[in-house]
C-alpha cells in the first residue's frame, strides 16, 4: 500500500478508536492498537539510507535514542542535537551506549529548539526525529515551525497524548481537534479526571497525578522543561502540523497507546 493510503487509513481507523469514550480500567488503547503498532524504526530503514539524519532532544533516557537506528539503516551522517551543555553527563552516558553496540561515527551539537536562531541553518538534515519534547514546552507552535526549519525533507515527530474522548468514574473529558489543556491551568475538576486516567495507565505527571516538585518558571523567568504543559489529542496535534506547513505522511500509536507518532513531509 502506498505511504498516503496508508495514512488515510490510519486517520479513518483513529477516529473510529478514539471517537468513543476512552474508559479508565479498561484498556482504552485495545481497539486501536491491534492495527496500529509502532512503526518508528520502519520509517526510519525506509527514508534514512542515504540521507542526513539528526535527533533532537534525545539524550534523556538514553535508549530511546535513533542515531544508531539511524546509522545502522545506511544514514549518510548523524547528528544528536540536545539542550544539554556538551559537558553534561548525558553525553557520556549516550556515548556509552552507542559504543556499546558498535556505534561512534555520529556529530554532537548543543541545540535549543525554543530557540535554534542562526543554528538554524548549520543543523538542516534531510531526516529529523524528535520524540517527546512538544507537549513539555510551554509554546508547541513555535517548536513545529523550528523543526521545520531543520528539515530539509522529512520528520519524525512523537508526543504523549490523551484520547479524544476520557471516561472514567469521575466523570468524562473531550479532546477534539480544536482543544488542548493547558496544564498550568487545570481545574480541579478536570485535573481529578486526566489524573484517574494517568493512573489507570500508571503513568505519574506532576500537577495532575502528583504535586509539583518544581516551579513552572525558574527565578529568571525561563519556563521549566520538565513537567507537562499541554495535555493533546493526536487529531489536535495533527491540526497544529497541518499549519506549520507539514504534511502527513504516515502516523501510528506508540509506547502502548500513550503516545503518537507522525511521519511528515514538508
Amino acid at each position: 500500500m502506498p505511504a498516503s493510503a496508508a495514512a488515510i487509513q490510519l486517520r479513518e481507523s483513529d477516529a473510529a478508536g478514539t471517537r468513543a469514550c476512552a474508559t479508565s480500567g479498561d484498556t482504552w488503547q485495545s481497539t486501536i492498537l491491534d492495527h496500529m503498532a509502532d512503526r518508528k524504526d520502519e520509517w526510519i530503514k525506509r527514508i534514512v539510507p542515504g540521507r542526513s539524519f539528526m535527533d533532537v532532544g534525545g539524550l534523556w533516557g538514553t535508549t530511546n535514542e535513533k542515531i544508531t537506528a539511524a546509522l545502522n539503516a545506511g544514514a549518510t551522517r548523524a547528528t544528536m542535537a540536545d539542550i544539554a551543555p556538551l559537558d553534561h553527563a548525558l553525553w557520556n552516558d549516550f556515548d556509552r551506549h552507542c559504543a556499546s553496540v558498535g556505534i561512534n561515527n555520529y556529530a554532537k551539537a548543543r541545540l535549543d529548539i525554543t530557540a535554534p536562531g542562526p543554528a538554524a541553518a548549520t543543523l538542516q538534515h534531510d531526516v529529523i526525529h524528535c520524540s517527546g519534547i512538544i507537549y513539555h514546552l510551554p509554546d508547541p507552535y513555535t517548536i513545529l515551525a523550528n523543526l521545520r526549519q531543520l528539515t530539509k525533507e522529512q520528520l519524525i515527530l512523537t508526543s504523549m497524548v490523551v484520547p479524544e474522548c476520557i471516561k472514567n468514574k469521575i466523570g468524562t473529558l473531550n479532546f477534539p481537534a480544536d482543544h488542548a489543556a493547558f496544564v498550568p491551568s487545570l481545574t480541579d475538576a478536570t485535573r481529578k479526571i486526566v489524573a484517574e486516567h494517568f493512573r489507570a495507565a500508571n503513568i505519574s505527571v506532576g500537577g495532575i497525578t502528583q504535586p509539583m516538585e518544581e516551579p513552572w518558571l525558574w527565578p529568571d523567568g525561563k519556563p521549566n522543561f520538565g513537567p507537562w504543559w499541554w495535555l493533546m489529542s493526536p487529531v489536535f496535534l495533527r491540526g497544529m502540523i497541518k499549519v506549520a506547513g507539514l504534511k502527513v505522511e504516515d502516523e501510528c500509536w506508540s509506547w502502548e497507546g500513550l503516545s503518537y507518532s507522525f511521519l511528515l513531509h514538508v
